[in-house]
């Protein structure tokens, strides 16, 4: 039963496109001397297709400001662990430890809240070019 009226479906739907192909041919057939023309991008189109490449750009440039500052704080990171196992005493080793764990978290919040910004500001100009264009 599915499969009879998948098959009906189908030929319903070749048959449509058939007869479209065929009228359009009709009709381009009315006019012999006339060559297809290809429509040709509008002003407003150019200036926003520039305002998208545009916006591409720098979200892409900020995005890799922002994977260069991860692998600094990466690397910052990795010195400061190396630099744990030089403590000579307990109440060193704790300190630099205790350093390092506040640091981390304040490196990751601050890489967080800068990757949330960058979300929000893509956002606002994407949806201000979007509604640019549609008005």
């Amino acid at each position: 039963m599915f499969d009879q009226v998948v098959s009906n479906l189908q030929k319903a739907t070749e048959s449509s496109i058939k007869m479209q192909q065929e009228m359009f041919q009709k009709w381009v057939e009315g006019f012999p001397g006339a060559p297809m023309q290809v429509p040709t991008a509008s002003d407003a189109m150019t200036q926003w297709r520039q305002k998208w490449e545009s916006l591409v750009a720098d979200s892409l440039k900020r995005q890799k400001e922002l994977v260069d500052k991860n692998y600094e704080a990466g690397i910052k990171a990795l010195e400061d662990i190396f630099a744990v196992e030089e403590s000579k005493s307990p109440q060193e080793y704790q300190q630099k430890v205790t350093e390092l764990y506040r640091k981390s978290f304040d490196s990751l919040r601050q890489l967080s809240e800068a990757q949330m910004e960058e979300f929000k500001s893509a956002a606002q100009k994407w949806s201000e070019l979007m509604s640019v264009s549609q008005s």
